[in-house]
């Protein structure tokens, strides 16, 4: 009887053994069914997290773009002012051009639609390069508006371009002014370069076949009788 009892004990521990063994299997294959769902989220959270920090990347390599655009833009020297060399302000001359072809361009304006300078054909056309870091260029463009007044109905054009700069800081540059001509936007220094203008403020004038023929690197005072009589040559080339 002691014998059966142990057998029976025994055959009672096994089953209880392998009952446990079954219930360890199961609550293993259920936290592995638990698991799966919680795996692919983490994946789905870490790839989440990974797109977020592209994106910043992406984010922050665009600005560092911007930033080294505008750094580039910067590199263009400004003209010292006339005051500092001992040179009365606005004093730069024209200096005649030979044979200096300018290739054509399309630009937008601050404020309206683009300009293409072909369109300008058959006009004289000032082309002035200036940025708003630069102190002899606010002067400037006082007198080419005071010229733009003197010269209207007349076959005459200015043409500003913003050299390497945000729109933003253009648009401030001009609060509150009224402007007689649209401002061009050369965001990153496409024209400027392709016109070869290592300084600014430069102005570019065309004749009324739109080749270049005078070239002033520095602030010029557009009301001087000399730059006035310069304009007047060639403005009666067009007969106007």
């Amino acid at each position: 009887m002691r014998r059966a009892h142990a057998g029976n004990s025994g055959e009672v521990t096994s089953a209880i053994g392998a009952r446990s063994g079954i219930d360890r299997l199961a609550r293993g294959r259920s936290n592995g069914r638990r698991s799966r769902p919680t795996i692919l989220l983490t994946m789905m959270v870490e790839m989440a997290a990974g797109g977020f920090r592209f994106l910043w990347r992406l984010t922050a390599l665009r600005g560092w773009l911007m930033r080294a655009s505008l750094l580039v833009g910067l590199c263009i020297p400004a003209a010292p002012g006339n005051a500092e060399d001992g040179k009365p302000i606005g004093s730069t001359t024209l200096a005649a051009l030979a044979d200096s072809p300018r290739s054509s361009f399309a630009l937008p304006s601050l404020d309206g639609p683009g300009l293409e300078l072909a369109r300008l054909r058959g006009r004289i056309v000032l082309v002035h390069f200036f940025a708003t870091w630069c102190e002899p260029c606010r002067a400037e463009m006082a007198s080419l508006r005071d010229l733009q007044a003197r010269l209207d109905g007349r076959p005459f054009a200015i043409v500003p371009i913003s050299v390497a700069e945000a729109d933003g800081a253009v648009r401030r540059f001009f609060v509150g002014e009224s402007l007689p001509f649209a401002v061009l936007l050369d965001r990153d220094r496409s024209v400027a370069r392709a016109w070869g203008i290592h300084t600014l403020p430069s102005t570019v004038v065309l004749d009324r076949t739109l080749k270049a023929r005078f070239l002033a690197e520095g602030d010029v005072d557009w009301a001087r009788p000399d730059v006035m009589k310069i304009l007047s040559d060639l403005l009666v080339e067009v007969g106007g």
